[in-house]
């Protein structure tokens, strides 16, 4: 699973933090938001044999550890050989997909995270 942390945005995090409930739904759909499109590059890297890997990437719901919210992006339970793939084993050359879906969107997740969080704050 790929792991975006934000920086640079703490100003807006801090507005949203004092809004309480409404305020964590803001950062749930942002976090969501920028899940999603990380998740569209990683599929773009996806090895294509069969499909079932790209299929099967997905965005997980919203946690919580140590007090930072998080989504975790990734192949699901039908796409458990997509870490063979991405790290290689010893028998077969890696085949990264996640790293470099991960660089390519990793700004638009970013701009997605930025975008909600001044809608949500009407800014």
């Amino acid at each position: 699973m790929a792991n975006l942390e934000l920086e640079g945005i703490e100003n807006l995090i801090t507005e949203v933090e004092k809004l309480g409930q409404q305020g964590a739904r803001i950062e749930n759909k942002a976090l969501r938001e920028a899940g999603e499109a990380m998740k569209e590059a990683i599929k773009q890297e996806a090895p294509r044999k069969t499909g079932t890997l790209k299929k099967s990437i997905e965005v997980s719901r919203v946690k919580t550890k140590d007090g930072a919210k998080y989504v975790e992006v990734g192949p699901g339970k039908e796409g458990w050989y997509g870490k063979f793939l991405e790290f290689g084993t010893v028998k077969m050359k890696a085949k990264p997909f996640m790293a470099p879906g991960y660089e390519k969107s990793k700004e638009r997740a970013m701009d997605e995270i930025e975008k909600n969080l001044k809608e949500g704050l009407g800014l």
